[in-house]
């Protein structure tokens, strides 16, 4: 075998393509069409353009040297499938699933626990080997109090901590929505007991619950760095040393379902963690140790068309997976809903397996290193990541910034943003906003879910929940779907596009709909005279306002005392308030913001 230069070109015979032959190329296939059109910006500010070449590859980018991107080079990508196990009371049955799983093929075990103090930890040591496996626990009281327990249980079975392996991830920041207390003696108190165990991680920065909020992914980057700066701040001046605080902290982050964003995000936490060392003076090997834990999105999980779920988890294991997580986990498809079960627990545990034994992600470390585009992400990430961070650090840091509402506004203006073009269809949530399972049937009662305490109204989907559970409500009382009549007059193109727009939202919302083509106003009144619609939408010329709104509206307000709601399917402008005046109670177009449209529905069909 010859010995070749590794910046030798792999076929020579072809020259390099620059940049502005791939625009001229685009330029002609477009056919006239704005190039502009064909980049987009994501939530976090970047603007994605259509292709990456060599010019964007940032000149930092260099994966084998420090500051790494990546887990420590080991020869492969190896991660830990964690299954999380939600434990009761003693939490003997936990227990016993959680033996059960480690037999059918998770790597370690993630407990969910309600009360620390109440987990039977000797149970636990006699069921599962926690010298041999990792074993993890979120606590959600009385951390503390558990650690010293499990710790006690382990010198009873004279088992050494330096064997024990996993983390803890509780409360020792509040995470109400003032996030207003850190409660430092408690982390104090956790990271004292765990110093002589190296493969335990005491103190884990959840980032996640940031995410799972609506945070775009600088932001969780940014705020999880800011509350790991402050512990570091004041678990030192109460005496720790910086090299006990970085080896037991981990990061817990999501994955979302932005595929290469999320991929370029975990890369790009390890680049501002080296940053975060560095200023502190400590050794560079304290930020080739940082610890990752990565779980599937809460924020992205539909109770609609439930399976699609396992299509998101998929993709989101991946992009954890290849951007170099520790340690991943995935929720089960139907936890919106469902109590846990062995089906839905076991193709969750199978996720992350078919992808080592099967797509074989763990031979290859950071296989996205030297993608022009995501190495170019990256970069853009972690630039726009690390400004935020300095911004939370100029208000004081953290907590300061939580008090003067710096954080929650900023969480309230994104998850706001989000669930406008959600409403709007503007971003998709497959099965939910777009493209619906009409034959779908529910394995719940839509009352006690609504009503549970359990079902997160936080996620992206569940507005448009709401709406299609209160017409499945109807549809059980009633026995009939509740419809909705489009009635399109016009042959113009944009009335063709709030026609479809407002049958493709009805029909997500779990309406019958129908569409009636009709010439005039008189026949679109004809048309509708017998109909028992719960919503009429009219689409029209705009130039037929004045029409409707005079004619149409004001027949079917005299037809109708308490009869269907009566939407136009355009944006009227400076019209709203005479056609309001005249019968019509909402406007839906692309774009909109939706809320006034489902509440108004909900309310007529007594949900």
């Amino acid at each position: 075998m010859t010995n070749s230069n590794a910046s030798d070109a792999l076929f020579p015979e072809f020259s390099p393509i620059t940049p502005e032959q791939w625009n001229e190329k685009i330029r002609q296939d477009l056919k006239g069409a704005n190039p502009a059109d064909l980049h987009w910006q994501s939530y976090e500010g970047i603007d994605v353009a259509p292709f990456y070449t060599k010019e964007n590859l940032p000149s930092a980018a260099r994966p084998s040297l420090y500051p790494t991107l990546r887990t420590s080079p080991n020869g492969q990508n190896d991660w830990l499938n964690l299954q999380p196990v939600r434990a009761r009371g003693k939490g003997h049955e936990a227990i016993d699933k959680a033996a059960n799983a480690l037999t059918r093929g998770a790597d370690g075990i993630h407990f969910i626990i309600e009360h620390g103090v109440d987990f039977d930890v000797d149970y636990l040591l006699q069921n599962i080997a926690v010298a041999e496996v990792p074993v993890s626990y979120t606590v959600s009281t009385e951390a503390a109090n558990f650690l010293h327990h499990l710790l006690t249980g382990l010198y009873r079975k004279d088992i050494q901590l330096s064997q024990l392996r996993g983390f803890l991830k509780c409360s020792p920041i509040l995470y109400s929505e003032s996030y207003k207390q850190l409660d430092m003696e408690h982390a104090l108190h956790l990271l004292e007991q765990s110093l002589d165990a190296p493969n335990f991680y005491a103190l884990t920065i959840n980032g996640s619950h940031f995410s799972n909020k609506g945070a775009t992914l600088v932001q969780e980057i940014a705020i999880s760095l800011a509350i790991a700066v402050c512990y570091t701040n004041g678990l030192t001046e109460l005496g720790l040393p910086l090299e006990s605080i970085f080896r037991n902290m981990q990061l817990h982050l999501t994955a979302g379902t932005n595929y290469f964003f999320e991929i370029a995000k975990f890369r790009a936490v390890r680049l501002l963690w080296a940053k975060v060392v560095e200023a502190y003076g400590a050794p560079a090997q304290a930020a080739g140790a940082l610890r990752i834990h990565a779980s599937t999105s809460h924020w992205h999980q539909a109770t609609l068309d439930p399976h699609t779920n396992l299509l998101r988890h998929t993709t989101e294991l991946m992009s954890a997976i290849i951007g170099g997580a520790d340690s991943v986990e995935a929720e089960p498809f139907d936890s919106t809903y469902k109590e846990a079960n062995p089906f839905s627990e076991r193709i969750a545990r199978n996720l992350s397996i078919i992808l080592k034994e099967e797509a074989y992600l763990n031979k290859a470390i950071d296989p996205a290193a030297g993608s022009y585009y995501i190495e170019s992400l990256t970069q853009q990430i972690a630039e726009k990541a690390w400004a935020l961070f300095q911004e939370i650090e100029g208000l004081g840091g953290f907590i300061p910034a939580s008090n003067a509402g710096f954080i929650q506004n900023l969480l309230k203006e994104t998850s706001e943003r989000k669930f406008k073009d959600i409403a709007s269809g503007k971003e998709v949530v497959l099965g939910t906003n777009k493209f619906p399972n009409t034959n779908e049937k529910h394995e719940y009662n839509p009352e006690q879910l609504l009503q549970s305490r359990e079902f997160d109204n936080t996620r992206a989907a569940y507005p448009y929940e709401v709406m299609r559970l209160a017409t499945e409500l109807h549809f059980r009382k009633k026995q009939r779907r509740p419809l909705a009549v489009v009635v399109h007059m016009g042959n113009a193109i944009q009335e063709h596009i709030h026609a479809s727009f407002a049958r493709e939202f009805f029909t997500c919302s779990g309406f019958t709909t129908q569409v009636l083509r009709v010439k005039t106003v008189n026949e679109a009144q004809s048309a509708v005279r017998d109909v028992e619609a719960q919503v009429i939408v009219m689409a029209a010329p705009d130039q037929q306002f004045h029409e409707f709104a005079e004619q149409f509206a004001k027949a079917m307000r005299a037809q109708h005392k308490q009869g269907p709601a009566l939407i136009l399917a355009d944006d009227p402008l400076h019209l709203k308030d005479e056609l309001r005046d005249h019968g019509f109670d909402e406007f839906l177009f692309q774009g909109c913001d939706t809320k006034e449209i489902i509440a108004r529905i909900q309310e007529r069909l007594g949900a």
